[in-house]
């Protein structure tokens, strides 16, 4: 069972640096109990940080691991948000209160459950070409979510990069990430003085 594991860490380890050789990003490296993991892959991209990364939430058997990749506008002034596609997880969150901004796009409003804390602005922000690009996106992703917290535009999912699709998938996300960025930045350019 041990070599089994090391065996896959080390596949997946190796399939992680060719992806950061491919893609120009610094690999961060972890090693716990023997074991060599990718912490995170960082770098550039237009001008913007960009950052791949897994995290766990919970504990023992309630365990769940996440990959993100996220892209650091260069300004927000506070802006939040979270985008996450209408089921069962988002009519549970309204029931208890969770408040959610329309943005006048019928089909758009009834897939996706959209929470801000500038719901004026992020619904006039939310142009048909982004909308475009997130009704194209993941919809069938467990856990898949667009967000903007602690400065960072981010698109999460549940994973691990053990699969190699998952990075596929995160790559792809990337042009939609910087759209949400440019719209983070337009919020800081608008902000009153």
């Amino acid at each position: 069972v041990i070599w089994s594991a090391r065996k896959q860490s080390r596949k997946t380890f190796e399939k992680m640096q060719a992806f950061a050789q491919r893609t120009g990003l610094r690999l961060t490296e972890q090693t716990k109990l023997g074991f060599t993991s990718v912490e995170s892959l960082d770098g550039e991209q237009h001008g913007r940080a960009i950052r791949y990364w897994t995290y766990a939430t919970g504990s023992g058997k309630s365990r769940t691991t996440w990959v993100a990749v996220g892209v650091r506008p260069r300004a927000d002034h506070g802006l939040q948000f979270d985008l996450t596609r209408q089921n069962f997880g988002s009519k549970i969150m309204a029931l208890f209160g969770a408040k959610e901004i329309q943005v006048g796009d019928p089909a758009f409003d009834q897939a996706w459950f959209v929470r801000t804390n500038q719901p004026e602005f992020f619904a006039a922000a939310l142009v048909p070409s982004i909308r475009a690009r997130l009704m194209a996106g993941p919809a069938g992703r467990w856990g898949a979510a667009y967000r903007l917290e602690k400065g960072l535009v981010q698109y999460v999912e549940q994973g691990s990069f053990t699969r190699a699709e998952i990075l596929e998938q995160l790559e792809r996300q990337l042009p939609l990430l910087h759209e949400l960025a440019d719209v983070a930045e337009v919020a800081a350019d608008n902000r009153p003085v």
